[in-house]
């Protein structure tokens, strides 16, 4: 299941939102080496704030092994602020509508089916929690292939939003276009094979509350 973290639920999984900024920190600080704000092995930045959500699988004790941050374009975001020549005949969003998707990461020491597990799960978890708060689209920056493995092979159509940028040492990123709606979610179930809901935004309501809150959308 997705753990939604965000100032609504902080005072359930508090503990896992430290989890998730340890794991970035191994993820991105330990294991590629980027130059990154860090305090006592937790990664974060200035996107890590009061208007951000987090998406966390967590396993049985709580430990997340796979994270991503969402947030509102209707303010300050990181392909506005470092990558606006990303977008091609396109401006710059903002708006509660569109939300931008940051810090993808999985644990590389898990098995390589527990991988994948994670990354349907947390896909599915960006469309349900878009489809709850009236999300339109997410956008993102992430290398081609990337885009491929994690969301167009999980049933997920994006759309590229410009070309794509070498960045010498650090390989190559493009952003992309992820549209939010019942269709695409209906598909990426298909594909993934998970019927049902995984975002959890209580401890106490299970999976299969979630799905039916999820099956009432499409009533």
């Amino acid at each position: 299941m997705i753990y939604c973290i965000n100032h609504q639920t902080l005072q359930y999984f508090g503990g896992q939102l430290v989890s998730l900024l340890r794991l970035r920190y191994k993820m991105f600080v330990d294991a590629q080496y980027w130059d990154l704000s860090r305090f006592q092995g937790m990664e974060y930045d200035q996107y890590d704030t009061p208007a951000t959500t987090y998406l966390a699988w967590a396993d049985a004790r709580g430990e997340v092994r796979g994270t991503a941050r969402i947030m509102p374009t209707d303010r300050s975001y990181m392909m506005k602020d470092i990558w606006p020549d990303l977008l091609k005949d396109r401006k710059l969003p903002q708006s509660l509508s569109v939300w931008e998707a940051t810090r993808f990461c999985i644990d590389n020491t898990l098995p390589r089916d527990m991988r994948q597990k994670i990354k349907h799960e947390i896909v599915l978890g960006f469309l349900e929690f878009g489809l709850k708060n009236d999300i339109k689209e997410m956008i993102g920056v992430m290398p081609p292939q990337l885009w491929q493995s994690v969301f167009v092979k999980s049933g997920w159509d994006i759309g590229y939003l410009g070309d794509e940028k070498d960045l010498g040492k650090d390989g190559i990123i493009v952003a992309g276009s992820m549209p939010v709606s019942l269709p695409m979610l209906e598909n990426v179930r298909k594909t993934t094979g998970i019927d049902h809901s995984v975002l959890l935004t209580k401890p106490h309501i299970t999976a299969a509350n979630e799905n039916d809150n999820m099956r009432g959308i499409a009533a």
